[in-house]
């Protein structure tokens, strides 16, 4: 027969035990669900930089960077808010895609903006009578095409070739020879190939040794690399045919030049641009 005392430690153990078993069953307090927002993965690549963006180094120029990387200088300058002369910053990171969601300011457009009324003759409105007007003359027709074919814009800019030489090496985009190798003696003379501003003078650029490489227009660069000496500097305009530099050796260590002709940062062809010999 149990004594008090321990009829009084069971019940105790019983009510513990109870207990225990009634907050095991017990449903977990609830926890407030936050739902985690969906970001597109374009917008954390663009806002961390991904691989887009070209940390600037000694020697970069927009020009530079723009060649180096196939693109439009003035776009590349648009893209970063910047002018195509704007010098830069040791470590200033440039951004080489177009930003989602750009509109370049040439397509901007006020908000909100009315499209103007057409404005309507005060004399058309008095009368009732039909004004005669002149048979228009029909425009005259071209027998040129309307896309401008290289020839015309060989003619514009007056290509000349850069040197002497025979050509030993051809343009072939697919496997990476973006130009021609233009066969020299070392020191002989690099000339301009048409007339323009020189946008870019050094050796930063991987591949290309003494590189210089000027801009004829909106459209059209050329670049003459492995250069042994240059003779002119960023900035400066020079003529066609004006000595720019001399022949050094190309990446194969044979005494050439290497000439290229960019439209619209893209290499093209220069045989289609250089006039026949």
């Amino acid at each position: 027969m149990l004594r008090p005392i321990e009829i009084h430690r069971y019940l105790v153990c019983t009510q513990l035990l109870l207990a225990l078993l009634v907050s095991a069953c017990s449903p977990p307090p609830r926890v407030a669900v936050v739902e985690r927002q969906t970001v597109d993965q374009r917008i954390e690549t663009e806002k961390i930089g991904g691989s887009h963006i070209r940390i600037v180094e000694p020697g970069d120029t927009l020009h530079g960077i723009a060649f180096a990387n196939g693109l439009n200088v003035n776009e590349l300058a648009a893209w970063n808010q910047l002018g195509d002369t704007s010098r830069l910053q040791i470590g200033q990171r440039v951004r080489l895609t177009r930003p989602i969601n750009f509109v370049d300011n040439a397509e901007q457009k006020p908000i909100g903006a009315k499209a103007e009324p057409t404005k309507i003759s005060k004399t058309r409105i008095a009368t009732s009578k039909p004004v005669a007007r002149k048979q228009a003359t029909p425009p005259k027709t071209s027998t040129k095409s309307q896309a401008t074919p290289p020839a015309a814009e060989k003619a514009k800019l007056r290509w000349q070739w850069p040197a002497n030489g025979k050509v030993i090496s051809s343009f072939a985009r697919n496997v990476g020879r973006q130009g021609i190798d233009i066969q020299g003696k070392a020191g002989e003379a690099v000339l301009a190939a048409g007339a323009g501003e020189v946008v870019y003078v050094g050796n930063g650029l991987k591949g290309y040794g003494n590189l210089v490489i000027i801009k004829h227009d909106e459209e059209f660069l050329s670049a003459y690399a492995h250069n042994q000496e240059t003779f002119v500097q960023e900035g400066q305009r020079v003529a066609a045919r004006v000595r720019i530099a001399s022949i050094g050796r190309n990446k194969q260590q044979r005494e050439a030049l290497h000439f290229q002709i960019r439209k619209n940062g893209q290499p093209v062809n220069p045989l289609s641009y250089l006039p026949a010999r």
